[in-house]
């Protein structure tokens, strides 16, 4: 069933314009001894710096299937996350994230009039390539029964998240925590598609795991502090 979701993009292929920052979070759990930090929290809009650093240039320049150092890859081009920034939805994501693993007694995204604390950083990474497989493409040139042949294949390929400066303040403006940043580099063989699609998913299973790490992170340094 996994590999039938994970092809359908392809069938739809003439209607796939745009790309979402989403994972599932149904399967996200605490166990009941977990502490919860006993305060309401906003996930604040993250800044955006990717721009700004070289590493990320290729993102803002190049279609999701691109040449790299001589190579055709696949990339999380930003030209296909046009509907909403990627900051807002990685945002979002991280609300939804924290509350599922029961960090705060309430995560909000963005601002509420019901949170006494609030999150921000500053993203400075939100890149994936992988390898181009043209055996994907050629079975998805064959339909359902050639993409099925082909939902095995994986190349290789790297990504890399990372969250500057993140802290943790009060509403009036008091600093709690500085957190500092917090950076992931992952190196897989990813799952590819005929069409470069697959980097957009690949990541976006990656910032699950990222946000899993994360909320461990905050939980473990908020642990000695005494909220009101």
């Amino acid at each position: 069933m996994k590999k039938i979701l994970f092809l359908l993009p392809l069938l739809l292929i003439g209607c796939t314009v745009y790309q979402k920052v989403t994972y599932q979070t149904n399967d996200l759990s605490a166990p009941q001894t977990v502490k919860t930090i006993p305060i309401m929290v906003e996930v604040r809009i993250l800044a955006d710096n990717r721009a700004q650093i070289d590493d990320n240039k290729l993102l803002f320049s190049a279609p999701q299937k691109t040449v790299l150092d001589g190579k055709t890859v696949c990339i999380n081009s930003e030209q296909h996350y046009k509907r909403d920034s990627v900051v807002s939805q990685i945002s979002r994501m991280m609300a939804e994230h924290f509350n599922k693993a029961r960090l705060f007694n309430l995560t909000f995204y963005n601002q509420s009039n019901y949170s006494g604390y609030y999150l921000s950083g500053t993203l400075n990474s939100f890149y994936g390539e992988q390898e181009f497989s043209s055996g994907a493409l050629v079975g998805a040139q064959f339909g359902l029964i050639g993409a099925l042949a082909t939902a095995g294949i994986k190349t290789p390929g790297k990504i890399i998240i990372e969250i500057a400066d993140l802290k943790l303040y009060k509403k009036d403006g008091t600093l709690i925590k500085d957190f500092g940043n917090f950076y992931k580099e992952y190196k897989d063989d990813y799952k590819a598609d005929g069409y470069c699609w697959c980097m957009y998913w690949n990541i976006n299973e990656k910032l699950k795991d990222f946000n899993s790490h994360l909320a461990d992170k905050i939980r473990a340094d908020l642990a000695d502090i005494k909220f009101e």
